[in-house]
């Protein structure tokens, strides 16, 4: 065929591709076949859907070959049959259909090529959207699945009249005297996922009796039965309720009758684990009914029976035992997973029965005395380890016909879901420590390594529960977030000073003190995890030295997860761990073609996993105990870790490093300040191993870049007096020349300017940096900071102010190598980067000290002076003053004094004015200006017409700053300042209040009196000078200035201020700051306003709570920790709807600032939160606006702060959170108010990290919820502002969905049934809304995701 012919086909082109579909020649037949299959895909062509003469004889001859005699052909008939249904008129679709449904295959053996061709045909037409009202073609396509399809499965003949077979020769597809395939029962799960929400009742019924009967069936094969448990989950949500509840009575019924068959038993039971995943809240509501039916083949009765007929050798006593526990108990974990509230019920039954059959194992003879005590499971310990090498020996120790294990892990995993989805209430009672840990430990020695692994993973979550949202993790991640710096505003130093921190953001933890054994409660969780923790050791120590590499993983990642959740724990159990340990890391891995390799769940052990994890289990050792403890072990650990670097897996030698960083930071000071020297030959030896690695060409990237930090690790740790000795001098400077070499190397750059930057950071000895290397590097750093790299740019400004602030490097820096740095800041200074502005403006202020004749250059003036125009706030402003000062101190400020005023109010009086004041008082006022010169421009600009208020405004700032910085000395009087106050809070008034606050906490003997007095007199100006308070307090925390003899007269004052609206708030702030200040007077003052009649105070002390919160530091914690939960508690339940509202908002902050000191109570907190989330319909009123009628709710304020909170308690509190409560909120917010659904997907794209499992579970829901968003139509001549929120609502949607979709791997449906069916339909089963919402965006939103798709890939980049 001509390839002309192929690009512009026509029904002539089809005509003779269909003659050589009867040639004799299978290639001939293959190659039109394959020639008409690429002209079906085209995605325009449309001629034969109006030709029905060309499209019947096309559909003829394809379904002839689907009984060709060439396998090929066949197989491509297959694909063809898709886009072929989707191309015919509708006229020809029914014959089609029928054809294909009674089409027999006479020259293959695989019969259920029919089968498949038909699912291709379905899933190819044009399918309905839940939710969405159909189209007339999909209308129709339906109708044709109605008339023809549907009567086919059921065995009812059809009106076609096609079929050329008579009434008594009729069968259906799940015909009773026909024997039922698999492809034949996935005929009818695709019609249901197609074409679900248009089936009528009676058609949804009788396909349910027709699966039903399949699975009565005594005939039908048992994968069938399998796959109409699955058909039947996938009707399930299209039965009525009357229906179900039928179906439902069935199920009871047969499972009362004492003579029913342990097969159909066991298939009721399936069915019930099915039909709760596939509708969990409908299901839920039968659950009473039927929950006992599934308990009851797990009772003791029934296992003594059984274990009494095994015992006298009669194994046909109860056939299918097995098979009906592990159905029953799978049951049991899909109830626990789909319908966890109606589960609390059973709790106890639930656990009784998985304990029950954890250990159930007929063929193998138990120790009676399995409960003896610890003394005497020592004396035997000997014995055990001998059965722990048969076990290596011989892993299954089990025969073929031996299916026990199966129940054992059936029961392990529903033991798993248990603690996954109910760890927060059983662990406060205690159930799991006290009734199923012991247990599941005991069972370590389990001879079956697949349930072996799956109760060691058991074991292992409910350590991590345990552990969840009290201690600490010790990852990288918390501990740079940890080393960032401090953030209480109380310990913020005065602007005066350099301000050095010696730390370094990068390169993992400090590691500056020893690790202490954490203090762990009497009672709870934490105690309970302790007492068990020798028998986990005892029992996982056994399985280390065995064979099983999965075992030995297993147990390595269950004891890395002890230590983490107890910051250490091991300290009394080194010699029975490290020696194994230490036999792994060296590569001695026992049996690498161990059977476990080839078992379930244990796929992912290999000897390098298993390495790895032993790696990174001693790296967290190192850094969790002390260094004495490993001390006898020590030079075995780094022989072992020296071997792991040398590995040619690059997986295996950058954990290994990283391993050995871990060892530096143990092994120097200030950890091992007292022994270091007995170390110093280990330190030796990881120290050539870290320089081979990061100085090596042909090692891995990323070990070379692991190999750097851990190079800067061990040279900043060896630069503190106590550790110079220990490294060589020459090695050292190798060292330090290796990292100024790799910094500039591309791939290696950023990485070394972090560890520079650690090195810079701790080197506090005098003369351990060459002044040579001094200057290379800060040249080489400001080379750095022209890169586009902004991460590179970030960690070189930062490293550039370590080196240059560090006590090694002061008087170094040589006047030449200052211009040049100074002269690489000027484009940062330009730029505004906040996040480098700070740090670059702080190496300048340093570098004037040291040469400010050459610094201050005019060029730096103007930028200084540029930047004073442009938005400048926190840590940059900061920085930016301490530069003032600096310059001030050096006797070089009358240049920048001039270039300040010059600007003048071309930048933000506020700034500006602290810039100046700080520079006046720095230089001693020799700097050709006077105090006296601004009060005169104040007093001169004030007299003006209009008065300049921009002119008024900066002097103000600049007294108000003199005064501050001055003290005593400033001689300025609060009537300067009271004379710009008006009647209405302008600009310059707020300016004045300010100045006021500030010159006033300078000087508090004369202003405070003076400010006091005025806002006793009622007026307007009472508002500005609450505001002079504030400041007053502000300053008064922020540099411990004494007001005690003022306090209480500030107090009441505050109090009597805040019965007007406008003041409610800033007295509130200050009452907040008061209470920081001496909170043993003030703290017990604020409950009992809590409790007060006025709901005016209430509000106001509900608000100094809040305001209180994230200003204050641990010394206020420890007075506040015992009365913020009363406190909280109390608002909680207030009568006031807004007192409410600002209780919510207070523990909203609590769970932001003070999380340690309200998670022991959020389970008595919750629930008030969770109350406020509810609609309530008596707060809804209709208020009339001319002819319009518009809702008004009264609760929507309250209910969008209780969703804020239960947002941040999400982020910080989420493990002590009842996730099946907290879910429901969400879900009932998806269809709130539009900021509401906002925050509610908000929190579901980070739920779906958090907790992935019951974020799959509920997309069904969120499917409906987000259809509806998406579906909702604008009423004609809608708004602007109301078109700009409906269209942020859907893209706020579409971001959540893809996000969704990505992590749980939704797939579009596959055009190829034979390559795509089972995956995509396990995929339906378990999320079938979700599926159908999924392709349904993917087809109506096409434009919207592409968009949404390039925005993230560019995010990414």
């Amino acid at each position: 065929m001509a390839s002309s012919g192929l690009n512009n086909p026509d029904a002539r082109t089809v005509t003779a591709l269909l003659s050589k579909l009867s040639d004799p020649d299978p290639d001939f037949r293959f190659m039109s076949l394959n020639d008409l299959h690429q002209i079906l895909i085209r995605p325009k062509v449309e001629f034969l859907n109006h030709d029905y003469n060309t499209s019947s004889r096309v559909v003829d001859n394809v379904i002839k070959a689907l009984d060709d005699q060439n396998g090929e052909v066949q197989n491509l008939a297959v694909k063809c049959i898709g886009p072929l249904v989707a191309k015919i008129p509708i006229s020809v679709l029914a014959p089609t259909l029928d054809k294909l449904s009674v089409v027999e295959v006479k020259n293959s053996v695989d019969n259920s090529i029919p089968s498949l061709a038909l699912r291709n045909a379905i899933s190819s037409l044009q399918k309905p959207v839940r939710g969405v009202t159909p189209s007339r073609d999909v209308i129709e396509t339906y109708n044709v699945i109605s008339r023809v399809l549907i009567p086919r499965i059921l065995g009812y003949p059809t009106s076609s009249g096609v079929s050329k077979q008579s009434a008594g020769e009729f069968r259906g597809i799940l015909d009773k005297d026909r024997d039922p395939t698999v492809e034949s029962v996935d005929v009818l799960i695709e019609v249901v996922r197609c074409f679900g929400p248009l089936l009528q009742p009676l058609e949804v019924e009788k396909l349910q009796d027709v699966v039903v009967q399949v699975l009565e069936r005594g005939s039908t094969p048992s994968p069938v039965k399998k796959r109409a448990v699955v058909a039947l989950a996938i009707l399930a949500p299209y039965l009525t309720d009357g229906i179900l509840d039928g179906l439902i009575t069935k199920i009871q019924t047969a499972l009362k009758q004492s003579k029913l068959s342990p097969v159909m038993r066991r298939l009721y039971i399936s069915i019930m684990g099915s039909l709760s995943r596939s509708i969990p809240y409908k299901f839920g509501e039968y659950l009473p009914r039927l929950i006992e039916f599934v308990l009851a083949p797990l009772s003791q009765e029934e296992l003594q029976s059984q274990l009494d007929a095994l015992s006298e050798g009669n194994d046909q006593l109860h056939p299918e035992f097995n098979e009906v526990c592990e159905a029953a108990l799978v049951a049991l974990e899909s109830f626990l997973a789909s319908c966890g509230l109606q589960m609390r019920d059973y709790t106890d039954k639930v656990i009784a029965a998985c304990l029950r059959y954890l250990k159930y194992d007929p063929n193998y003879a138990l120790d009676e005395d399995e409960d003896m005590d610890e003394d005497e499971d020592a004396e035997e310990e000997d014995d055990d380890d001998e059965m722990d090498d048969e076990f290596d020996d011989d892993p299954g120790f089990d025969d073929d016909d031996d299916a026990s294990w199966k129940v054992r892990r059936c029961a392990a995993k529903t033991l798993y879901t248990l603690i996954s989805t109910r760890s927060i209430d059983l662990l406060e009672k205690g159930t799991l420590y006290r009734e199923i840990a012991p247990p599941l430990v005991k069972r370590f020695d389990e001879r079956e390594e697949s349930v072996r692994l799956e109760i060691i993973s058991t074991v292992a979550l409910l350590i991590r529960k345990t552990g969840e949202g009290v201690i600490q993790s010790i990852s990288a991640d918390d501990e740079l977030l940890n080393s960032l710096g401090e953030n209480r505003k109380r310990r913020r130093q005065s602007s005066s000073g350099v301000a050095y921190h010696n730390k370094a953001p990068y390169l993992g933890a400090t590691g500056l003190t020893s690790p202490t054994r954490e203090s762990i409660p009497p009672t709870g969780p934490r105690a309970d995890l302790q007492k068990l923790t020798p028998q986990m050791v005892k029992s996982g120590t056994k399985l280390l030295k065995g064979k099983q590499i999965a075992t030995k993983q297993a147990i390595v990642k269950l004891l890395d997860d002890l230590i983490a959740v107890q910051n250490g724990g091991l300290a009394d159990y080194f010699d029975q761990v490290m020696q194994p340990i230490i036999d792994v890391t060296k590569g001695v891995t026992g049996n690498a073609g161990s059977t476990s390799m080839a078992l379930s769940g244990a796929s992912s052990a290999t000897a390098t996993t298993l390495r790895v994890a032993v790696l990174h289990f001693t790296s967290n050792i190192a850094k969790t105990h002390s260094s004495s403890l490993f001390q006898r072990y020590l030079e075995s650990i780094v022989d072992g870790v020296v071997s792991a670097v040398r590995d040619r897996l690059y997986k295996i030698s950058s954990e290994a490093i990283r391993t050995a960083e871990e060892l530096v930071k143990a092994i120097t000071p200030p950890r091992a300040r007292l022994t270091t020297q007995k170390y110093k030959p280990e330190l030796i030896k990881l120290y050539e191993i870290i320089v081979d690695r990061a100085s090596s060409v042909d090692a891995d990237t990323e070990v070379r870049q692991k190999a750097i930090q851990a190079l800067g690790t061990l040279v900043s740790r060896t630069s503190s007096p106590d550790g110079i000795a220990l490294i060589p001098t020459d090695k050292r400077q190798a060292a330090l020349k290796l990292l100024l070499d790799r910094a500039r190397n591309e791939t290696t750059r950023l990485h070394a300017v972090r560890a520079i930057d650690n090195v810079a950071a701790h080197s506090s000895t005098p003369g351990s940096l060459e002044p040579a290397w001094i200057q290379q590097v800060a040249l080489e750093l400001c080379s750095q900071l022209r890169k586009a790299n902004r991460a590179l740019r970030a960690a070189s400004i930062q490293a550039l102010q370590h080196l240059i602030l560090c006590p090694a490097a002061k008087g170094q820096v040589q006047a030449d190598t200052a211009n040049e740095v100074v002269a690489a800041i000027l484009p940062v200074i330009d730029t505004n980067d906040s996040y480098l502005l700070s740090p670059a403006l702080l190496v300048v202020a340093q570098l004037d000290l040291e040469h400010p004749q050459t610094v201050l250059s005019n060029d730096l003036v103007e930028h200084l002076c540029a930047l004073l125009k442009k938005n400048i706030t926190g840590l940059a402003l900061d920085s930016l003053v301490t530069l003032a000062t600096n310059v001030g101190h050096s006797g070089m400020g009358k240049s920048f004094m001039d270039g300040v005023l010059r600007i003048g109010v071309g930048g933000d009086p506020t700034v500006v004015g602290k810039v100046a004041g700080a520079l006046f008082v720095a230089s001693g006022g020799e700097i050709g200006v006077t105090v006296k010169s601004f009060v005169d421009e104040l007093n001169q600009s004030s007299r003006l017409t209009p008065p300049d208020t921009a002119r008024q405004s900066l002097a103000l700032a600049i007294l108000g700053e003199i005064g501050l910085r001055l003290k005593e000395k400033s001689q300025l009087q609060p009537s300067i300042f009271l004379e710009q106050f008006h009647d209405e809070p302008d600009k310059v008034s707020v300016s004045a209040a300010v100045a006021l606050g500030r010159a006033g906490a300078g000087n508090v003997s004369v202003f405070l009196p003076t400010i006091l007095n005025a806002i006793k007199k009622p007026g307007s100006q009472q508002y500005l000078l609450l505001q002079s308070i504030r400041e007053v307090l502000h300053q008064a925390i922020v540099s411990a200035t004494d007001i005690s003899s003022y306090e209480n007269e500030i107090w009441q004052l505050l109090f009597s201020a805040s019965q007007l609206e406008d003041n409610k708030a800033i007295c509130a702030e200050c009452i907040g700051r008061l209470a920081i200040m001496e909170p043993k007077t003030y703290i017990p003052k604020l409950q009992e306003l809590l409790k007060d009649r006025s709901p005016v105070f209430r509000g106001v002390a509900v608000q100094a709570l809040r305001y209180m919160l994230p200003d204050s530091d641990d010394s206020f914690d420890l007075m506040l920790k015992p009365v913020l939960f009363d406190m909280l508690l109390t608002v909680l339940k207030d009568d006031d709807m807004e007192i409410r509202r600002l209780g919510m908002t207070a523990l909203n902050s609590a769970a932001h600032n003070k999380p340690n000191l309200i998670l022991p109570h959020l389970g008595e907190l919750i629930p008030y939160v969770i109350r406020e989330s509810i609609v309530k319909k008596e707060l809804i009123r209709e208020v009339q606006m001319g002819p319009f009628k518009h809702l008004v709710d009264d609760g929507l304020e309250v209910r969008k702060s209780a969703y804020e909170t239960l947002y941040a308690l999400m982020e910080t509190a989420f493990s002590r959170v009842s996730s099946l409560e907290f879910y429901d909120r969400i879900i009932a917010g998806l269809n709130d108010e539009n900021d509401i659904r906002s925050l509610c997907n908000l929190m579901l794209s980070k739920l779906i990290v958090i907790d992935p499992e019951e974020t799959t579970r509920r997309l069904d829901t969120v499917a409906e919820c987000y259809r509806r968003t998406l579906s909702t139509k604008l009423r004609d001549g809608a708004v602007k502002q109301e078109v700009e929120k409906q269209e942020e609502a859907i893209k706020s949607v579409l971001r959540v969905t893809l996000l969704l979709v990505e992590k749980t791997k939704t797939t579009l449906p596959s055009t190829n049934a034979v390559a795509g069916g089972a995956g995509q339909l396990q995929q339906s089963a378990h999320n079938p809304v979700w599926q159908q919402y999924w392709e349904w965006v993917n087809k109506d939103f096409e434009r919207q995701l592409k968009a949404l798709r390039e925005e993230n890939r560019e995010m990414a980049s």
